[in-house]
């Protein structure tokens, strides 16, 4: 009788142990989609330069591959798109610097701990780093039309989600976090260049398809 409970104990361990969503070796796939609220500056290089400050509104879209290296751990990379539209707070000017539309792309590398991981579900938090790119164009006013702007810079940021799966591979995510960029700005106008410095941040809410393999 005692071999029995032993061997049944030792079944209910090891049928436990196994039943988690992310071990070493899982592949995570997410697809998701949400959007972006925050704030944004922007100051040229030149000396005397205002900081011009606004609110920061928009979608982002994105694919995200994540490795199990461990029972708690995952680590993986990401691309990104989104675009933000900038209203500014502080410039009265006429017409200048009017609703500039910031598209963005992003590489972002990534790294989970999973602070409940079962067979169904987990719920984790982690930090991500990585790179972004972007473009808008700025509106002058009416007598001068656009000008555009190249972006480029680092993101940086930290994440809270988890995934629900309906079956062993298919399921839902959604994760909430704090994303910053700290990018540097190219502009050309009448043939001359003028850099400065850009911030982008918010809170991100992004929630889609779940996948593991």
């Amino acid at each position: 009788m005692k071999k029995v409970l032993l061997t049944a104990i030792a079944v209910c361990g090891f049928t436990f142990a196994n039943a988690q969503s992310n071990k070493a070796g899982t592949m995570h796939v997410n697809v998701m989609g949400g959007f972006l609220s925050g704030t944004a500056t922007d100051k040229a290089d030149e000396a005397g330069s205002e900081k011009f400050k606004a609110t920061a509104t928009g979608a982002q879209f994105g694919a995200n591959f994540q490795y199990g290296i461990a029972e708690s751990f995952s680590a993986g990379i990401g691309l990104e798109v989104g675009t933000s539209v900038l209203t500014p707070k502080n410039y009265d000017g006429y017409g200048y610097y009017s609703d500039p539309s910031l598209s963005t792309f992003k590489v972002i590398v990534s790294g989970r701990y999973y602070f409940l991981n079962a067979d169904k579900y987990n719920v984790y938090a982690g930090p991500s780093v990585g790179y972004t790119t972007g473009k808008d164009k700025t509106v002058l006013g009416i007598d001068y039309g656009t000008e555009k702007t190249k972006y480029s810079g680092l993101n940086y940021g930290v994440n809270v989600g988890g995934n629900y799966y309906f079956t062993d591979v298919v399921g839902v995510i959604l994760n909430v976090g704090y994303e910053g960029n700290s990018l540097k700005s190219k502009q050309n106008v009448d043939s001359v260049e003028y850099t400065g410095k850009t911030t982008l941040g918010g809170v991100k809410v992004m929630a889609g398809l779940a996948l593991k393999f």
